[in-house]
Formats: structure tokens, sequence, C-alpha cells
């Protein structure tokens, strides 16, 4: 949920912990009156790996600190403005957003949970943080109105990246693995005779993680090792070659399929493009705003924090 002045705009939420009325907590800073308490920021110094109190840690990590402060100053001011607009995001969406947090986690929430606390965040701490990203966001898509992006920006930018379009040769393999020269000689000459490499993949597996447990699913040559790849590369679809030896052992491999080269084309990927370069100008538009913002606002920053 952090708002960095600088460079991309970064929208982090597991950082973003805004504290109000903290009054106990040491002010670090005050943004048109608001306060940024001492405990903002050593939530975010903890979750960087800095601990208070450390030693040498003002001094080798100062720089670091002011850049976490102008990111909290940043966000007090996009949710200042928000209020203003009297931008609203209800409950449900809220916890919506945090349900989908967890779930792409890939945890369960009690331990989703005492791994914030390790960090020193609790849970309504980080559900307020989920609702500040929300209300920053939505504060954010009111800089997009009017927003347009001609076709001949699109053209531009697909023939300035046609690599980022390219998709490159695809295979899906079967493959043999054992320990030895001799074993794997034996296998191929069962296999030369008609032996099913499917049957003799599922008795001597590589490994495969794909459908059936005897092939890889498409994967392309850079997922080998440079040697290896070179050996894939000769073989045709419907063929095997080996054994061919590598630093787990000798392999012998078969190419099921293969999809070749491809260039998506211009029409495929230009909506894509379109909705990437608007979020592009908005995140522009936003971070000139945001400067002008720091300009006119009143933020005071304490000496000593």
């Amino acid at each position: 949920m952090l708002l960095k002045l600088k460079g991309k705009l970064a929208l982090i939420t597991i950082l973003g912990v805004l504290v109000f009325g903290c009054e106990r907590e040491p002010v670090v800073a005050k943004v048109n009156g608001e306060a940024i308490t001492r405990k903002d920021l050593k939530t975010l110094l903890e979750h960087a790996g800095i601990k208070e109190g450390a030693q040498q840690t003002a001094e080798a990590h100062k720089g670091l600190r002011q850049e976490l402060l102008n990111q909290l100053i940043n966000e007090k001011l996009a949710l200042q403005a928000a209020r203003k607009a009297k931008i609203k995001v209800e409950k449900t969406e809220v916890m919506k957003a945090y349900d989908s947090i967890i779930a792409g986690a890939a945890m369960k929430e009690e331990d989703f949970l005492k791994k914030l606390k390790e960090r020193g965040m609790s849970k309504e701490k980080f559900i307020r943080s989920v609702e500040n990203d929300l209300t920053i966001r939505r504060y954010m898509d009111s800089f997009g109105k009017e927003i347009t992006v001609s076709d001949d920006e699109l053209k531009a930018y697909y023939d300035g990246n046609l690599p980022a379009f390219t998709m490159n040769e695809q295979l899906r393999l079967s493959i043999i693995r054992v320990d030895n020269p001799e074993e794997a000689g034996k296998i191929k000459r069962e296999l030369d005779k008609g032996a099913k490499f499917e049957d003799m993949a599922q008795k001597y597996p590589a490994g495969h993680t794909g459908p059936g447990g005897t092939e890889t699913g498409w994967v392309t040559l850079d997922t080998f090792p440079r040697d290896i790849a070179k050996e894939i590369g000769k073989i045709k679809a419907g063929s095997f070659a080996g054994p061919i030896k590598g630093k787990e052992g000798y392999y012998l491999i078969k190419v099921i399929e293969k999809r070749e080269k491809k260039v998506n084309p211009f029409g495929e990927v230009k909506e894509n493009i379109r909705h990437m370069l608007i979020q592009q100008k908005l995140g522009e538009r936003f971070q000139n705003w945001l400067q002008n913002e720091r300009k006119q606002a009143k933020i005071e920053v304490m000496g000593n924090r």
C-alpha cells in the first residue's frame, strides 16, 4: 500500500499500516496535523529486517528509514484526499480482499496471522491496511478519467517490445532417467525393439510433474541445462533420443509434441497493451499529483525519530 514519490507506484498492502489517534506513541511526523507514529515506522523497519535499538541501525539504515517515512507520508496524503473526496469502501469489499490475500498466500488463516504477529501486526491492523489500500486505489481511479491511448501508441509499443509478445518453442516431453550408462543402453535396446516409451518412463521416471505422470506438460528448452537442451532441440516430434549424459544420470527423451515459436499478432494483444498503458499513465498522473500535494501540505518531520 506504500506510495513511493519516485519510480513506479508501489501499493504493498502488507506493509501499509497506519495507526490513528495513538497519543501515547511518540510521533515521528505530522501531515496536515495528523500524526505518523514511531510504531508505524517501526513496523515497516521490522518488515525490512531492521530491529529498533540494534547496533548501528540508525546510521547504517538512515536512508531506508527516510524512504519508509516518505512512503507513510505519501500514504497519509492520499488517505486525507480520499476522505475529502468522500470515498468509502464497504466492509464486505475489505473482507473479500482480505480473504483473497490469505488464499494467495496459500496458507491457513491462523498461520497467516501468526506471521503477521511476528512482524508486530495484529489482524485488526492488517484489515485496516487492506481498507486503506482499497481506498487509495479507488481514489487513484479518479485520476484515470479521460485517459485515452491512441492506436498509434498501441502499435508503437507493440513494435518496440516484440520479444514480450513472442512465445518460444514449446515441447511436451517424456523422460526416462537412470543412474548408469549400462542400464540406459539396455532400455534403449528395448525401445528399439518396440517397447512403449511411456511404459518405460513409468518404470524409470525422471520426476515428471505433467499430466499422467509420464510427461512434462508444455515446457521450453531453457528449462533444461544447455547441453541437454541442445540435444532435445534436435529431436523430431514423435521420436526419442539418448542416452544423454546429465549431472544426475543418463536420460532418454521423447518429444511427444512441438509448438513452434510464435509472435502473438497485434490484434490479439492490443487490448492488453491498452490496459497496461492506461495504468502507466494513471500512475504518472497520480505521481504528479502527489509531488504537488507534498509542496502544498503542511508536513512536519520530528528531529528525533
